[in-house]
């Protein structure tokens, strides 16, 4: 005998054992180890169900599915409802159905189970509750899951709705027998639609609650769109927010927002976490895809806003060409927005669709120019950029004698007429422009009292002088946000020049192409600098003789008592400014 007793105790043990989830790790000499410790989290009684909260009450259409596919992410053993899931509030048959098809077609969609709780728009009157009945059995009911009682229970008993909420003297004496049947469980869960010990005439809850008392428990309801977590009963009663519901959806510190409380049951009670629905995403939030197509997007944006060119007076609007393209397998939804204008354009784009329409825009400056955004969005990811827009006044390259490219500006007279000085006060330039048979000519004075520039310092952290130029047709140089790709191709210039020495050059001349050349030299008051383009180059990337082109001059400017350098610029950088700002044209 005691050796069949020893066998079946040493059979039980290694069934139990193996039973165990191993976690096996190897063995690391020495005390210190690269983890906290070993005692896994994962005890066979512990489980995790979420509490979802109203769909309606002025119900936004899209929350409360969206949250059906959040849970199901997280994988919980089941979810309860706190009710407020149909609009209700009528006694047409036919509109009630509509509404139940629709909303149970959504809780078709869980993996796990869903329980039912009936909230005011659910249970209103004498036919929706009859309809309730008949679809889902009982009102009111509970179940046990791993020694912890649910209890789903009905704060509109007898069809009050939102005169006289309560429970019924029936479903109190029922709540009070299973109560009385299950007093041995770990924890009692109460789900029901309205915070009723909110309510003073709430008499049967009043004696409920009296009951609840001797017992470990939590409460779940909504109703009131906006959370909030009681202290009451030396436990918690949690009013919930919404799941759809009607919102002013101002945040959490006003408890307005869309959510599901997520419950994991523990040995030693429960423990709360509030999941909001935008805080939940699935695997592929972002991918490799998505962001090479936001990077080409940001390079070679597919849209464009139209450039205007004038001379003299101007009208109060202007029509404005808007051409976009989508390069996407997607459909997208576009829009054209203006800070003091709103949506001026909407439009959507199915997968390889272009798009040309005439946009009217109030008049405007490059110093004063409107301001806005340019979104597309997929039913996966959004992309957004700044727009800026103005019409611009033509400028015109001046035709004249050849220039000796050695930073003298001797003679450059008239043509110096372009100026930029740093808001802050920290330097000024002035640049001119000319042309003669073979060139073009660039002349830049820099007013400069305390040069900062030498050999080997970062071209990003001293004095120097930099120029953009687009020699491109006019629909691409309009559009160029200083596309690197295109720069390194050497379709458009950057061409740099810091004072490095009392006679300095263009940085990187092996990298510049043939026959560009550039001369500068320290002055008293700062220093000069010359440019010469040829024309033949302006030709070659215009595809003909050159008609205009697209420049913009930067100046940084570094002081003994400044950390970094001061970047100011003639026109705004490129990248975020007025299209075709800066374009020059050609005398004819």
């Amino acid at each position: 005998m005691p050796l069949i007793i020893s066998f079946l105790l040493a059979l039980f043990l290694s069934t139990f054992m193996s039973a165990q989830p191993a976690l096996k790790v190897e063995n690391i000499p020495g005390e210190n180890k690269p983890y906290t410790h070993l005692n896994i989290n994962n005890d066979p009684d512990k489980f995790h169900f979420v509490v979802v909260t109203d769909n309606t009450g002025a119900s936004r259409p899209g929350i409360w599915p969206k949250g059906v596919g959040k849970i199901n992410l997280m994988q919980p053993e089941f979810v309860v409802s706190v009710g407020d899931l149909i609009q209700g509030y009528t006694k047409d048959l036919v509109t009630l159905n509509k509404q139940w098809d629709l909303f149970n077609s959504w809780t078709s969609k869980f993996m796990m189970p869903f329980f039912y709780v009936a909230g005011n728009h659910d249970y209103t009157n004498e036919v929706m509750v009859d309809l309730w009945r008949k679809k889902y059995g009982a009102d009111y009911y509970h179940f046990v899951y791993k020694n912890v009682l649910f209890l789903c229970l009905n704060s509109e008993d007898g069809a009050t709705a939102l005169k006289n909420p309560d429970f019924s003297e029936a479903q109190y004496e029922y709540v009070k027998r299973i109560l009385a049947e299950n007093e041995g469980v770990k924890h009692t869960f109460v789900f029901m639609h309205q915070p009723l010990w909110l309510h003073s005439n709430a008499r049967n809850w009043k004696k409920t609650e009296d009951l609840l008392i001797k017992r470990k428990h939590s409460v779940f309801t909504g109703h009131l769109h906006q959370y909030a977590l009681h202290a009451r009963n030396n436990t918690d009663y949690f009013v919930l927010a919404t799941m759809g519901g009607g919102s002013l959806m101002r945040g959490k510190k006003y408890g307005e927002f869309d959510h599901f409380l997520w419950v994991t049951m523990k040995e030693d009670g429960p423990v709360y976490a509030n999941v909001l629905l935008d805080g939940v995403e699935e695997k592929d939030i972002q991918t490799y895809e998505m962001l090479t197509l936001k990077g080409d997007w940001k390079a070679n944006p597919p849209y464009s806003l139209g450039y205007v060119f004038y001379s003299g007076t101007t009208p109060n609007q202007w029509p404005v060409e808007l051409k976009a393209t989508n390069t996407t397998q997607d459909t997208l939804n576009m829009s054209l927005s203006f800070n003091d204008l709103g949506v001026v354009e909407k439009s959507v784009l199915l997968p390889g669709q272009s798009l040309t329409k005439m946009v009217t825009l109030p008049n405007a400056s490059l110093s004063n120019p409107l301001i806005g955004k340019m979104t597309l969005e997929s039913s996966t990811y959004a992309w957004d950029n700044p727009v800026k827009w103005a019409p611009i006044e033509k400028l015109f390259v001046q035709k004249g004698k050849s220039v000796k490219v050695d930073g003298d500006l001797n003679e450059w007279k008239n043509e110096m007429i372009f100026t930029k000085e740093d808001d802050k006060g920290n330097g000024k330039f002035t640049f001119g422009l000319r042309e003669d048979e073979e060139n073009l000519y660039i002349a830049v004075r820099m007013e400069d009292n305390e040069i900062q520039a030498g050999f080997g310092n970062s071209s990003a952290n001293q004095d120097g002088i930099y120029i953009s130029l687009d020699a491109r047709n006019l629909e691409i140089s309009s559009q160029n946000r200083q596309n690197q790709i295109d720069l390194l191709k050497n379709d458009w210039l950057f061409l740099s020049a810091p004072p490095v020495s009392e006679s300095f050059g263009l940085e990187y001349p092996e990298n510049l192409p043939a026959g560009i050349s550039g001369k500068g030299k320290r002055t008293e008051n700062g220093y000069h600098l010359e440019i010469a383009i040829p024309h033949t180059l302006l030709n070659e990337k215009q595809g003909k003789d050159w008609e205009n082109f697209r420049l913009n001059i930067s100046a940084m400017n570094k002081s003994k008592n400044l950390n970094n350098a001061v970047r100011f610029s003639w026109q705004q950088n490129w990248s975020d400014g007025v299209p075709g700002s800066g374009t020059f044209f050609r005398q004819k």
